[in-house]
Formats: structure tokens, sequence, C-alpha cells
């Protein structure tokens, strides 16, 4: 690692036993021992949005590593990686469907990363999740010709130009197994996308803490408002999911009465005012 890092979890996230935080940095923990540890960091380095993982003398190992990114999370869920630096390395996501491919948010415009997607199927609708997350857009729309969304409230100079904007604090069908639900707080324009009442997309709303398996929420980068941002969470409790796919660290998965369990607890523990 150098000092270019800005500590966005993209390389812990995915080799969580090479990698580690060190107070505000990500450093390098253990040398790789294995082939998956090999793959996890080649990943790592090609995800890393500031290019601050490097490879002396490469062994074979390294050099035989294939990249799966996009990578299978579960059932037709799939992980980006090619982070940007834009996005402060936000993690971005493929949900493969029949009826057309939904990415959320963006991720690096990286011939690699195209051509897989392509081979997915393509993308045929770009959810933004909020104004901080949306990289590079415009050459992913241009690229597939795909619609992008996002909300009223967040349009401004790097999202204007978006086909499908939405506006208020309803929530909108996009497909009979596809919700989107406005989430004002870390932005005015904040949304998540809830696909079959099982996978909630969360962007900067709530996020998951690996460690301690449980929902949390960043009082620390609530840009617009942190009573509407608490209102938000709240809205949420009328809502079924299992898996939660944040913006930024790791994605969870809890059985629905565990996830709603915990839910409510977060909310519990939400202070009304922001301090």
């Amino acid at each position: 690692m150098d000092t270019s890092c800005i500590d966005c979890g993209t390389c812990f996230h995915l080799g969580p036993g090479i990698f580690k935080e060190v107070e505000d940095k990500s450093i390098v923990e253990s040398q790789p021992q294995n082939a998956r540890e090999w793959k996890e960091a080649k990943m790592a380095i090609v995800s890393c949005p500031t290019n601050s993982i490097g490879v002396k003398d490469a062994p074979h190992q390294f050099k035989e590593a294939h990249i799966e990114l996009p990578m299978l999370i579960c059932h037709n869920i799939h992980y980006c990686g090619y982070t940007s630096k834009d996005s402060f390395g936000a993690s971005t996501y493929l949900i493969q469907r029949p009826e057309g491919n939904i990415l959320i948010d963006s991720p690096r415009f990286h011939p690699h990363l195209v051509e897989e997607i392509e081979k997915l199927g393509g993308i045929a609708t770009m959810f933004l999740t909020h104004q901080d997350d949306v990289a590079d857009h415009e050459l992913f729309a241009k690229h597939f010709g795909c619609q992008r969304i996002i909300h009223r409230a967040d349009v401004n100079e790097g999202t204007m130009g978006c086909e499908i904007i939405l506006e208020g604090k309803s929530e909108w069908d996009l497909d009979r197994d596809v919700k989107i639900i406005p989430t004002p707080g870390h932005t005015q324009g904040s949304m998540v996308l809830l696909y079959k009442d099982i996978y909630l997309f969360t962007g900067d709303h709530i996020f998951y803490d690996r460690d301690e398996q449980k929902l949390r929420v960043s009082r620390g980068v609530c840009w617009y408002s942190w009573p509407e941002q608490v209102e938000s969470v709240k809205k949420l409790r009328s809502y079924h999911f299992e898996w939660i796919f944040p913006g930024h660290g790791a994605w969870g998965h809890k059985f629905r009465d565990e996830m709603k369990a915990e839910l409510e607890d977060l909310i519990q523990q939400l202070p009304e005012k922001k301090r």
C-alpha cells in the first residue's frame, strides 16, 4: 500500500485474510498463501480506486489467478468490483434477470468489466442510489444504451442527462418484483432498491458490520438531514428483506425474521438528533 489509500474498504472486503484496516488506512496484513487468496489479491488490485496496491516480482500464482469480476455472490446477484475514486470506492452490483439486467450504481468503466457484463446480458437499467456513487455512469449508459434512474433531488451537474427522474417520497414499482424506495437522509435524493422482497440495495443509507453481523447507520456521513435519515430507516419496517448490499463495506445475509429484528434493534439505537 502507499499513502494514496483512501481506506474505502474494497481490498479487505475482497481479501479479508490478506488486507486489514489500521487507523485510516488499509494495509497488507499477510501475503497470499493459496490459489484462492492470490485470486482475491488480484481482484483487490484491479478494484482499488486509487491504484494503491502493487506486486513486486509477481509470482506465477498471481499471474495465473483469474479475475472473477463481476463476482457471483448469490443466485443472480453479482458484485462488480473496479471501484472508482470518484465514488470513494463504492461497491456496485448487477442483478441478472430475463427482463433486463439492473446495474446498481456505477463502477469504473473498465474494458474487462464491460466485456464480462456483455456476456451476462448487458445492462437494461442503471439505478443510481444517490448522487455520490455515479462514477462513470455516462460511459455505461452510452455503451449499453441503458436507462438511468435517479431522484430529482440528486440531479446536479454530474447526474444530468439521466433518462428517468423520480420525485416525491412514495415508492415506485420498477417491475413486478422490483421496488424503489426513497430514503432521504444521507442525501436528499437517496433511494434504495428492493428486489423480490429478499435483496435490498442500500447505497449509503444503511451499512452492514461484518464483524458484529449487525446493521448500522453512519451519522458522520449524513450530508442532508439526520432526522430524515432516522425516519427513512424506520420506513423500512414495512418491507421484508434477507440480504443487504450497501455501497460500502460488506454485504450481509440473515433469515427474514432475524433481519427484521436487527432492523428494529438499529432503530431503537438511533438518536433523533445528530450529535
